[in-house]
């Protein structure tokens, strides 16, 4: 029979006194460490210990397997007491092994260990779900619960302590306040408020654990929103999402982008907000695979568009004076070039813009330079002259053909630019309204009981002139 007696903190008060009676009952005792026993109770008491197995092999695991084979050996012939520090049911390897064997009889005699010492000195409820344990030698970043105060045992030295913090800082800011409780059951012990960054710039041993305060509430933010990216992405996550990458988003990111312009041009602010988060994550998602790639980070991002928005606006953060929008789109422009190195100001167009877009970029970034017309009505004797040149083309092969319609499609792009009308927008708006026209003229036809390709142009004409009056 082997008996296994928990030693609680390491002192007298704590020893609970059916251990007590089983280590001075004259059966042999084993102790997995001297140090976590009483003094008191070391004179009194015969012992060995197995202290120097953490000498004689490489690992920890090595270490308790032996010290349980060693146990079975002896309490396979006579009854012996095996002491542990703490309550030998948390956290307590050689226990755990000697519970699984069936060939020699175990019975635990319990005492409270570090864990229910740190409940009752930080005033946690058990029954309230107010703490999670972790194992430092174990635990990793998404361990953490955020919602609740998390008691890390084993952290045993610095270097312990240190990955503890790196771990800790991914989730919690570096001044969040942590505890490290120290010797906790003992007339030495103390609980020290320090701010995380200072983890490991304290002494460790194995009667310290840790404590991570709940934060008051589980604010959601764009740190949030990239921790959950990131557990999207990890090996615990989401199939789809891990497969992911800068490529195989590019279709969503166009998407996203223009459903964000529909909900604006609908003026409809709850669909504009779900949009506008739609989007968000696509940059977070492309900013967690590249700090995957090691290229960069969300924080670069932001810290990235941060100083360019200082830089582009010296009229607010400088000395730079101005007098118009005008002059602060020019002034913008002019440190844009200078920043990028470039020979010319329409090379920062974007080339997979929209064909309209683009075009009125290029006609703006020309017009920069003095490349204009003066006037407005000046650019309708363009129009005239592309569209005579393309009515030539007719009689001419396709693509001369194509070339004449761009050259005319570009030129009342420039007539929108002078007119300070977005081309794009309002080819967007006549197509919607097409739309919203015809579907009228489908419904006249259904309710007359027409058929629309069994009409001819002149009664087309006649709905289509219907659906524009209702």
């Amino acid at each position: 029979m082997i008996y296994v007696v928990g030693l609680g903190p390491g002192s007298m008060d704590y020893l609970p006194l059916k251990g007590y009676r089983l280590l001075t009952s004259g059966r042999k005792v084993y102790l997995r460490t001297k140090k976590a026993a009483p003094g008191e109770l070391l004179k009194e008491i015969t012992w060995e210990s197995f202290d120097d197995y953490y000498e004689k092999f490489a690992t920890f695991e090595e270490v308790y397997q032996e010290i349980v084979k060693k146990l079975l050996l002896e309490g396979g012939q006579a009854d012996i007491v095996y002491a542990v520090p703490g309550n030998p049911l948390v956290a307590e390897r050689t226990v755990d092994l000697l519970l699984k064997q069936q060939e020699v009889p175990v019975e635990v005699v319990s005492a409270p260990g570090a864990l229910e010492l740190a409940v009752t000195s930080l005033k946690l409820d058990p029954s309230q779900n107010q703490y999670k344990v972790l194992d430092a030698l174990t635990v990793s970043t998404w361990d953490f619960a955020k919602s609740m105060v998390n008691i890390i045992f084993q952290v045993y030295d610095r270097l312990i302590a240190g990955n503890l913090k790196v771990m800790l800082m991914e989730r919690y800011p570096d001044d969040y306040p942590v505890y490290v409780l120290r010797d906790l059951g003992l007339p030495s012990e103390k609980v020290e408020k320090i701010l995380l960054y200072e983890l490991d710039r304290r002494e460790f041993d194995y009667k310290v654990l840790v404590a991570v305060p709940k934060m008051r509430e589980e604010l959601f933010s764009v740190e949030k929103l990239g921790e959950i990216m990131e557990v999207l992405r990890s090996e615990r996550g989401c199939p789809w999402d891990r497969e992911q990458t800068h490529r195989s988003l590019l279709p969503y990111v166009i998407e996203e982008a223009y459903e964000v312009a529909e909900a604006l041009e609908e003026e409809n602010r709850e669909k504009l907000q779900e949009e506008l988060g739609d989007l968000l994550l696509q940059v977070v998602f492309h900013a967690e695979i590249a700090r995957e790639e090691g290229s960069f980070t969300f924080q670069e991002v932001v810290e990235g568009i941060c100083a360019k928005l200082i830089r582009r606006h010296p009229h607010v953060f400088g000395e730079t004076l101005v007098n118009s929008s005008s002059e602060v789109k020019i002034n913008w422009e002019m440190i844009k070039q200078q920043e990028k190195g470039k020979k010319s100001v329409i090379e920062g167009v974007t080339k997979t813009l929209p064909a309209l877009k683009k075009a009125q970029k290029v006609g703006e970034k020309a017009a920069q330079v003095g490349f204009d017309w003066e006037k407005t009505i000046d650019v309708f004797s363009k129009i005239y002259e592309e569209l005579e040149e393309l009515r030539e083309s007719l009689t001419e092969e396709a693509k001369r053909q194509e070339e004449e319609l761009g050259d005319l499609l570009f030129s009342v792009v420039n007539l929108a630019r002078k007119l300070g009308i977005e081309a794009e927008e309002a080819l967007n708006k006549t197509v919607n309204k097409f739309i919203h026209r015809f579907l009228k003229m489908e419904e006249i036809a259904r309710q007359r009981g027409l058929n629309l390709q069994e009409m001819d142009l002149e009664a087309l004409d006649e709905l289509w002139n219907l659906a524009k009056n209702t």
